[in-house]
Parts: C-alpha cells; structure tokens; sequence
C-alpha cells in the first residue's frame, strides 16, 4: 500500500489514542486546580500531544509495514502481523461482500479503505487501504472471477447492460422524518438524566450549580415547563437524525445489470456497498403509516450475516420512495406479482398473549409500586404504557402471517409498521416447527424458518396450518433447481 494509506493508518490509530489520553489529562487538569495561565498547564498539552504522536505513528508503522498482499491465480494473497504473521488466501469468487468508504482524509489522499468479506469467520475479514488505480484494478479481477465463464468460443457472450438510477434527496429527507424515534428519545432522556444527576460532580463552582438548578426547578414547577422541554428535546432528537442520515445516504446513486447492484452513497464520506443477485437471501420491506400515505419504504437487501457490517447501523438501508417493486422485480423475476398463491396461514392470539403479558407484568408492578407510595397522579404513566402495549399487541397479532407462492414466500410481521420479508426457497437452510406444552390443548405451533441472513419464527399457527407448510417449504427447499 502507498505512503497515503500509512498516512491515514496513522490518522485513525490518533483518533483512538488521543481520546482517552486527554480525558485523563482534562481531569487531572480540573482536580489540580490549574488555570490558562499556569506554565504546567501547557507542558503538560504538550507532553501528552507529543506522547499521543508518538505512540499513533509506532501503532500506525505496526499496522502499514508488514500488511501487503498481491493477487495470483484467481487468489487474493494477504500477509499481516509483526510477532505473529498471519497469512491468507482467499478465492476471488469466494469474496460474498465488497465494502468501500472514502473518509475525509481518504477523498484527500485519493484512497479509499476496502473490506473483502466472505462466508468465513468474522476475524478472517480482510480491510486494504488502496489508492484509485489499485483499487479499480482489484475491483476489474473481483468481477472477472464474478461473471459466469465462457465454455463456446463462438457463443456471443450474455447481453448484460448496465443502468443507474440516483435517489432524490427530498423524498430521503422527508422518509428520515417518517421513522420512529422513540428510541432516540429515551437514549436522550436518560443521557440528560445521567448528566443532571451528576450536575455537581462535574461542576464544583457554587455559582453555576445554582444558576443551572434555578433555571431548571422554574421549568419543571409547570406543565408548560415540561412541555416546552420534551418539546426541546424531541426536535434534538429529530435534527440529530436527521443529520445522521443525510450525513449517510445523502446523493445515493446506483448502477445495476442482470447480476449485480452496487450503490455509491453519502454526503461527507462517500461509501459503496455490492450485492450479487445469487447472495441476496432476503428482501426486507417496511412501510409504516406516514410513508405508506407518502409513497415511501425503508427496505434492506439483507445477505449471510457474517458478511454484513460488525454494526447493524453500517448496513445498507434504503430510505425514500417506495423502490420495492424494482427490487422485488429485479431479485424474484418480472412475474413475480402475478405467481398463484399455493398457501397462506394467519398468526392466531399466541401472538397477542406473548407481547401483552410482558407489558402488563411491567404495568401492573410499577402501578403497585405507586399505589404504596402513595403516588396516585403518577398512575398515568404505567396506564398510558398499559394502552400502548395493547394497541401493539394487537397489531402485532393482526400483521403476523405467511403467504407461500411458486418460487418465493413471505413472512409478514411488525407492529405499528407493515413489515414483509420476501425469501426464494433456494435461501432457505432450516425448516423446523417449534410446540409448547398448550398445544395439545390449542393445537397451536410455531413454524421457524432460517436463511444465511435471517431467521424468522411465525408464531401461534394452527397446528393443521404449520404442518402442511413446513412440508411444501422442505419439499420446495430440497428442489432447488
């Protein structure tokens, strides 16, 4: 790899230094009580500036000298490691997934970081840091070993045109603001809680203590108060994602032929991702109540799970107008609409019962819990939650189903959310069905199905239901012709 790549090794083993380091140092610095004028102060920055250099550029020298590899035969070859040398080999038609990303630093130096995984472990995961020229060179090899062999010399090869698509912006934007945030809000909420907490942990000056708690106790003392600070906190909570995936998809563009997608996308640091049309196992379509109404979907083209990002949230998610009939077209054929239904088996109050009694467990202590404290307006809180958690259990009850066709089925599922899963019998490795010790009395029973991305469990089917379609489902699975 070319001095570039040494380059931002060193930036990202500075990243993972600096941090803790200065932490340590701010701490030292607000316990000893020293000010900005205070000559200690700044050979100490300076020292742990040097110190933090000086460990980076050795752990970066560690990481850049002994990793190379070159391509031979059809094989990638990879040599890494100092004390311990590790060396790899890795087919060229084995690689399952093709991550890229251009940082900052990497658009600068023209490189861009690469991760070659395939269906072997987690630690076999190859990351190269290549400029453009070896990059387009690996990528030319990757997708020679990709593309099916001519055995004819005089056969004309496969008519295979390649067209792109980009993504409009504005419908992004506007699927970001339809998502569920919920949960953003209450990692919020308990952060501020965490931090209000600690208030005089962090701050030993009298005066700032009082200040921040005045302004606070005059919020909280009214309704309007509370209001206008959950009202605060939700449009944090909106901005900041928004900001996150705009900063992640912004301007995605994507060029497609008969076998392949691969996708360009984002707005600070550029990242691509490639899917083969025989590595795709399931097509994952979510539409909630606001996107339906806008003509929008969330949808995920999910592969083998070892070779998907280490975090969920660096998986490639579509957000804007509803695509899904290009992609369902383009994996399960033209006629995929138009396939008769073989069979399709409702989820029964198994489902309901299985999301409500948690809840209401929950509910019912924290109601108790109030009522001996004599809390009573407090009561609302688990009520309101009572009620949420019935209304999701109910829609979960309602929304849980499979639907069996000629050459795909789908596992239907979500709450507030329509959620549909379309899987081809070939992705399939496990069939299984799944009885408690009820159903002999409800003849109820869960079907489990697993593919190398996913697994999907449809609960509370009639017994009758589940064995006819866990007998299609091995007989469709064995024929994968």
């Amino acid at each position: 790899m070319s001095a570039g790549a040494f380059f931002i090794l060193f930036i990202k083993m500075l990243k993972s230094v600096t941090a803790p380091v200065m932490i340590f140092i701010a701490f030292d610095i607000i316990g000893s009580g020293m000010d900005i004028v205070d000559i200690r102060l700044w050979i100490r920055l300076g020292t742990a500036i040097g110190a933090c250099v000086t460990i980076s550029l050795l752990l970066a020298a560690a990481a850049y000298f002994p990793r190379k590899f070159y391509i031979k035969d059809g094989n990638i070859i990879y040599t890494r490691g100092i004390i311990q040398r590790e060396n790899a080999c890795i087919p060229l038609d084995r690689v399952h997934s093709l991550r890229t990303r251009q940082g900052l630093w990497y658009r600068l130096f023209k490189m861009r970081g690469i991760m070659l995984d395939t269906l072997a472990t987690r630690a076999e995961e190859i990351e190269l840091i290549l400029d453009e020229a070896d990059w387009q060179s690996l990528l030319s090899r990757i997708e020679k070993e990709e593309h099916p062999k001519q055995t004819d010399a005089c056969t004309p090869p496969e008519y295979n045109p390649v067209s792109s698509i980009r993504f409009d912006n504005g419908k992004l934007i506007l699927d970001a603001l339809c998502q569920n945030h919920l949960k953003g809000m209450a990692v919020l909420g308990g952060l501020v809680a965490v931090v209000l907490e600690h208030i005089d942990d962090y701050f030993k000056t009298d005066t700032i203590t009082d200040y921040a708690t005045s302004y606070y106790d005059k919020l909280t003392l009214t309704p309007t108060g509370v209001g206008v600070i959950l009202f605060a906190v939700y449009i944090m909570v909106l901005l900041l994602w928004l900001g996150k995936i705009l900063l992640r998809y912004y301007d995605m563009e994507m060029s497609y032929d008969k076998h392949l997608l691969s996708f360009t996308y984002g707005l600070l640091s550029r990242m691509s991702s490639r899917f083969a049309y025989d590595k795709i196992c399931t097509i994952w379509v979510k539409r909630n109540f606001f996107e339906k109404k806008s003509g929008l979907c969330t949808l995920m083209l999910k592969q083998a799970l070892n070779v998907t990002a280490e975090n969920e949230e660096d998986n490639l998610k579509l957000y804007g107008a509803d695509t899904s009939s290009f992609f369902l077209k383009w994996w399960l054929g033209d006629e995929y609409l138009t396939e008769s239904e073989i069979i399709s088996a409702k989820s029964g109050k198994g489902v309901f019962y299985r999301s409500f009694v948690p809840g209401l467990t929950v509910s019912a202590g924290a109601i108790g819990i109030l009522l001996y404290m004599q809390l009573i307006i407090w009561i609302l809180i688990p009520a309101l939650y009572l009620l949420f958690v019935l209304l999701r259990s109910i829609y979960a009850m309602r929304k849980s189903r499979i639907t069996l066709k000629e050459s795909y089925f789908i596992v239907h599922n979500g709450r507030f959310a329509d959620i549909e899963n379309y899987v081809k019998y070939s992705t399939v490795e496990v069939v299984g069905i799944r009885r408690t010790p009820f159903s002999r009395w409800f003849h109820r029973a869960t079907l489990v199905i697993s593919t190398p991305g996913s697994s999907f469990s449809v609960i509370s089917l009639k017994e009758t239901e589940a064995l006819q379609i866990y007998e299609i489902l091995l007989n469709k699975c064995t024929d994968k012709s």
